[in-house]
């Protein structure tokens, strides 16, 4: 516990950061009595006017860390060079629910032309497939579909292909696009193989690396092309 201790106060006392901390101080408590003066002459040294410097100080610092905030929360790193080509943007979408990042980012990528999406969720990502639809209010979302059994590749393939089997009036298969980020990997295997059935178009929403480490935010969705593949595996 001594040696603790005596490491703590080593950083309090360290030269290196004492010396500035006190320089900022000074250089803080000048300019903050000066601010204050001057703030003083120009509204009067009453009471009222007093508590009016005060308020609008408190104002100014709520408003300040607002900014800041916002800013902060608009903040991302430019986007990362895959190698891999983004895909068409796409009238349908169909995704996987399980984070909401990466579900966000699929759909803002394809508007303005996504004019309909598909939610294939669990009965724990449910709320989330509904927070989506209010998100994203003007863009038509069919109810969630939920899966009962999250690690059955086939119940994945049956609903994926219904969707297909009925899509909008006048849409063919290439209008929508499937993307198998979310969930379970028995459910992008299901969504991978009804796709292929139909010879549908995918596409797979990627994690931000920072440093090895995935930052939360994700990056716009690549192209997965899989049926040149898929042929040539089965000549």
């Amino acid at each position: 516990m001594k040696n603790y201790f005596f490491q703590a106060a080593k950083i309090f006392f360290n030269p290196e950061t004492l010396v500035p901390f006190i320089i900022g101080t000074i250089f803080l408590s000048v300019l903050g009595n000066a601010l204050t003066q001057i703030l003083f002459n120009v509204f009067g040294t009453t009471t009222t006017a007093a508590v009016g410097i005060a308020f609008g100080s408190v104002l100014i610092f709520m408003f300040s860390v607002w900014f800041l905030a916002k800013s902060l929360s608009k903040m991302r790193s430019p986007e990362i060079d895959l190698g891999k080509l983004p895909p068409k943007k796409h009238k349908g979408l169909i995704l996987l629910v399980s984070r909401d990042e990466p579900c966000k980012k699929a759909i803002e990528y394809h508007l303005p032309e996504l004019e309909y999406c598909w939610l294939i969720c669990s009965s724990q990502s449910l709320d989330l497939a509904k927070k989506l639809k209010q998100d994203f209010p003007k863009l038509k979302i069919a109810e969630p579909i939920i899966v009962n059994d999250i690690y059955d590749p086939l119940e994945f393939y049956q609903e994926v292909k219904k969707i297909y089997n009925y899509l909008p009036p006048g849409w063919i298969i290439e209008d929508a696009i499937a993307d198998f980020t979310g969930m379970t990997a028995q459910g992008s295997v299901g969504m991978v193989l009804a796709s292929l059935s139909v010879q549908s178009p995918l596409q797979y929403t990627p994690a931000e690396s920072k440093n090895g480490q995935l930052s939360g935010y994700s990056l716009n969705p690549i192209e997965i092309t899989l049926k040149q593949q898929f042929r040539r595996g089965t000549n």
